[in-house]
């Protein structure tokens, strides 16, 4: 089991979904500029730290990219509800890719995409 570090904040529809880029972490500055717009606007956000970044567990060396999709998933189907805009910065720009087409081959489930960024 793979310990990941997660910031939700509850709030309004569509929620956005954050997925940083290679070795950045979710207290960067876009990552903690998009959470304060989504505070200000009363809009759910999620941001986390694929393993081996940040808070999250895990040794940077031992990360792969379908580590860190499979993260996304688990992080996207735990803590996400309703439609979700997902917003990719750098490689998160390509994990989104790969989340959207992992989420598409999946039975629905209690979050949705709503959109890429």
């Amino acid at each position: 089991m793979r310990r990941i570090a997660v910031r939700a904040r509850e709030g309004g529809l569509p929620g956005l979904f954050w997925l940083g880029g290679f070795k950045s972490d979710m207290q960067g500055t876009k990552a903690v500029a998009l959470d304060a717009w989504a505070a200000d606007r009363k809009r759910a956000c999620v941001r986390f730290d694929y393993s081996g970044h940040g808070e999250s567990a895990g040794d940077f060396v031992h990360g792969t990219i379908g580590r860190w999709l499979e993260e996304s998933v688990a992080v996207f189907e735990r803590f996400c509800t309703g439609p979700q805009v997902v917003i990719g910065s750098s490689m998160g720009g390509w994990m989104a890719l790969l989340l959207a087409r992992e989420l598409g081959r999946r039975p629905a489930s209690r979050a949705s995409l709503a959109g890429l960024v």
